[in-house]
């Protein structure tokens, strides 16, 4: 039962301000919490919210950065839950991209356009169950400098979700992107596979996750093939407090990433801490924020110049916070964007911005 009382905690408190990219960029993101963008991690998580639409504003979730639009809905029905969500962008395929572009100048290789994600959930044997699609196809023959230019990607999802323990399998069927500009090589991205799994589980009020995620990509040009390979796996522990009129929550996080490009190699290793809160201010506003830095383990290493890089331990602490305004079922909310300097610039208020209604 207090398992239970945790999870509705976490879905409820501050109710109906759940803002998607602003709730979680002001969180911090933590595992452990319960939202309407955590449904594209774990599509089961539309069990544990209400039927909602929601519109974004804001820094995209892409490895440019760049801002785009982007919003969805989802409804119930007799068959079971079901929703649908445009613009939303991987980030994996468009990290992949963006390291490629930095090296077949002048052929700028599109990331994805106008991706469409499905959304269903239904519950079965019990357990509370959710499956995803993810689609993208564009092409681009307008732009002579580029050359003529295409890029197509598609991938699913499952997941399981109860109140103790939950578990979800993300992956690539296809992602390809490409230019006839001859004179970058006729360059062509492939993205050979994409697993990423993840596991979770309540033990009274800690949560306990484990993630792995690992993708493989070619980059053809000029007649040579250079591989991609990524690889990355955390496990984290959060321990999530009842307060008054919110959640405090704090845990720590080891995470070790690996990317391989040729015969250069990046590794990323650290243990960062993460603390936040969410509390109702007033019965029409919710305040949120977080803090995070890596202590003890922390490690960059490089050998894309030939020579070995290596740095520890550099500042890197992060603070992010936000507000969410309540309007009956409508919620609009903002927040700053992450800084490591703990400045308030003009230029990061509301650098994600979030109009979500609850039916």
């Amino acid at each position: 039962m207090k398992k239970l009382l945790v999870v509705a905690a976490l879905t409820m408190a501050a109710a109906p301000a759940m803002a998607s990219k602003a709730r979680m960029t002001a969180l911090g993101n933590s595992a452990h919490l319960i939202d309407t963008t955590t449904i594209f991690v774990n599509s089961a998580d539309v069990h544990y919210l209400g039927d909602f639409a929601t519109i974004e504003f804001g820094t995209a979730n892409n490895a440019a950065g760049t801002p785009h639009a982007e919003g969805g809905f989802v409804r119930s029905s007799s068959m079971g839950k079901w929703g649908a969500h445009l613009g939303r962008q991987s980030d994996t395929v468009n990290e992949f991209v963006t390291k490629t572009n930095a090296a077949i100048a002048p052929a700028e290789l599109l990331k994805e356009q106008n991706a469409l994600d499905l959304i269903y959930g239904t519950e079965l044997g019990g357990q509370k169950w959710g499956f995803g699609l993810h689609y993208s196809n564009a092409k681009d023959e307008a732009t002579t400098a580029m050359g003529n230019r295409k890029v197509s990607t598609l991938g699913g999802s499952f997941g399981v979700r109860n109140d103790i323990w939950n578990a979800y399998l993300r992956f690539g069927l296809t992602g390809k992107t490409e230019s006839d500009l001859v004179a970058a090589g006729s360059p062509e991205l492939e993205q050979k596979g994409l697993f990423d799994l993840g596991f979770g589980y309540w033990i009274d009020t800690l949560y306990v996750d484990a993630k792995f995620l690992t993708t493989k990509g070619t980059l053809s040009a000029g007649g040579t093939d250079t591989d991609i390979e990524k690889t990355q796996y955390s496990v984290g522990v959060t321990d999530n407090v009842k307060v008054d009129g919110g959640n405090f929550f704090y845990g720590a996080r080891f995470a070790n990433e690996e990317v391989k490009t040729g015969d250069s190699k990046r590794t990323v290793m650290g243990l960062p801490l993460l603390a936040g809160i969410e509390v109702d201010a007033t019965s029409w506003m919710v305040l949120r924020g977080s803090i995070k830095q890596t202590v003890l383990l922390g490690e960059t290493k490089d050998d894309a110049t030939g020579t070995d890089l290596k740095t520890n331990l550099l500042n890197d602490t992060t603070v992010a916070a936000g507000a969410g305004l309540k309007f009956g079922k409508l919620s609009l909310d903002g927040t700053l964007e992450g800084s490591t300097t703990g400045k308030v610039n003009a230029d990061t208020l509301l650098a994600n911005a979030s109009l979500t209604y609850m039916f």
